[in-house]
């Protein structure tokens, strides 16, 4: 999981918090209590101004505000929720998406694609909305596919999981997380906005952080295999 303070960022751009009208009132009257309460206060102002610092809320978290800080964390290009996600499009796409070939789709979203070299040349190769590049194989027992976007540009995707199948890993001495289970994935567009024809579901998934990328690989069912691939990746 990402540290807290990421995890509170990525809420406090999602939340709106009214402050109280009587807030100034209460701290006044806070300050004038007796001295015993002195420490205790000062342990709570602590406390607070570390929260709102890492929010960038100017009020107090409500309880079932905080309840929700582990149930969303962003991870590079990807947000995670921990909940049900919305149901799979009949045949997902992502929006814009067309076949290219590597070259083209390094100039077209402007960065070098990586290639696993455990795969060898991919069987297809994608780029939708000038951003993301997918690398499809079909195999024997299934179909892999890659998926490569900077990791700069905000949240390129949802991902809807049970809170029990993430797991933190290190790919090749990178941050990563391997989600060991059903896991429901949704295009998220520069405007911030879900793209429902996108929603589809995977099985197990590698994700990794490397050089300012976010790779994202299905269709491996084991952790062991997902790492020797994603460590072939040049």
């Amino acid at each position: 999981m990402t540290e807290l303070p990421d995890e509170l960022r990525a809420l406090g751009r999602g939340m709106t918090v009214r402050p109280r009208d009587d807030l100034a009132d209460r701290v006044l009257a806070d300050i004038a209590a007796p001295a015993t309460r002195t420490a205790r206060w000062r342990r709570w102002v602590a406390a607070v101004a570390v929260v709102l610092a890492a929010v960038g809320v100017s009020a107090a978290v409500s309880a079932p505000v905080r309840a929700a800080i582990v149930h969303v964390f962003r991870f590079g290009g990807v947000e995670v929720r921990e909940a049900p996600g919305p149901a799979p499009a009949s045949s997902p796409a992502l929006p814009g998406e067309h076949p290219t070939d590597l070259a083209d789709a390094g100039r077209e979203v402007g960065f070098r694609v990586r290639v696993p070299g455990a795969l060898g040349t991919p069987d297809a190769v994608t780029v939708a909305d000038g951003r993301v590049v997918s690398l499809r194989y079909q195999r024997p027992d299934g179909p892999v596919r890659v998926d490569e976007f900077a990791g700069n540009l905000g949240v390129l995707w949802e991902k809807y999981a049970s809170a029990d199948i993430a797991r933190r890993v290190s790919v090749g001495g990178h941050d990563g997380l391997w989600f060991d289970g059903q896991v429901t994935l949704v295009y998220v567009g520069p405007d911030g906005r879900q793209f429902p024809g996108s929603v589809r579901e995977t099985g197990a998934t590698l994700i990794w952080l490397d050089g300012g990328l976010t790779f994202r690989l299905d269709g491996l069912r084991t952790l062991d295999a997902a790492l020797a691939v994603a460590a072939t990746m040049s």
